[in-house]
């Protein structure tokens, strides 16, 4: 449990350090190489079929409670992006007048969105003609084909419903994971927002944490992430991990992938 809670530090860190703008100097240690450029792969169809979510009790070992216990779900056909949305994609949505557009948001999104006066995402100083941003506490030029991250739910969400896609549901999101490394599935460079709010598991049983546990009714508002960054811990890198974030929270590493509807 305090190795699990160890390591959520540097990224949580790397984070911290981003928001609060501090020396580049004093940011380097925190961060790793830079991410690697993809180009764009088509997107995966998987069929219909029985799939059991979550960690098995078999399993053995450290299980936290948020993944607390696999349980089987029917699964219809779907299409799902074979890596995360990149900054070129989510370019053409800013370009086209997204954050202008209330038909794209969520009435929560859209409230969002004319409080921030948002047209870019955090960090972002331009996407036209190169994306440059604020990393490492430096503006710097990244390559258009990395997964765009600091992103809202509502970012992402609007993005989806302008490009005629969804988000994906937490399942869809581990079975593609699970089976689909072989095939072309990229994650584990940025987190991932999925459709779903926080729950707990059918037959969940609380474990001795509390770290990370599943949230009680009232903070049914918060959204289920995906997948890690590259900055997360390889330990805390597998396809069952969860993590609990408000939609609106903007300062983490977590982009999206989408879904046909």
């Amino acid at each position: 449990l305090a190795l699990w809670h160890e390591d959520r530090l540097p990224e949580l860190f790397a984070a911290l350090a981003q928001a609060a703008g501090l020396d580049p100097a004093l940011q380097k240690s925190l961060w790793p190489e830079e991410l690697p450029a993809r180009a764009l792969r088509d997107p995966l169809l998987f069929p219909a079929q029985r799939f059991m979510l979550g960690s098995a009790r078999s399993e053995g070992g450290f299980v936290p409670d948020n993944e607390r216990w696999a349980h089987e779900l029917s699964l219809p056909e779907f299409e799902i992006d074979a890596q995360a949305v990149s900054w070129a994609q989510f370019a053409e949505f800013a370009a086209d007048g997204g954050y202008d557009d209330a038909q794209w948001w969520s009435a929560e999104g859209w409230a969002w969105s004319l409080a921030q006066a948002r047209r870019v995402p955090r960090y972002v100083e331009q996407l036209r003609n190169g994306v440059l941003l604020q990393r490492r506490g430096l503006l710097q030029r990244v390559s258009a084909v990395q997964p765009a991250m600091h992103v809202t739910f509502y970012e992402a969400e609007a993005w989806c419903r302008w490009a005629g896609r969804r988000l994906p549901t937490e399942a869809e999101w581990e079975l593609a994971a699970r089976q689909g490394l072989a095939r072309g599935f990229v994650w584990g460079e940025t987190g991932e927002w999925t459709l779903d709010r926080t729950r707990a598991y059918p037959g969940f049983t609380p474990g001795p944490s509390g770290l990370e546990a599943p949230p009680s009714p009232g903070d049914g508002g918060l959204r289920v992430v995906r997948g890690g960054s590259w900055l997360t811990s390889p330990r805390r890198k597998h396809h069952h991990v969860r993590r609990f974030v408000p939609p609106e929270r903007d300062t983490l590493f977590v982009g999206f992938r989408s879904c046909a509807l």
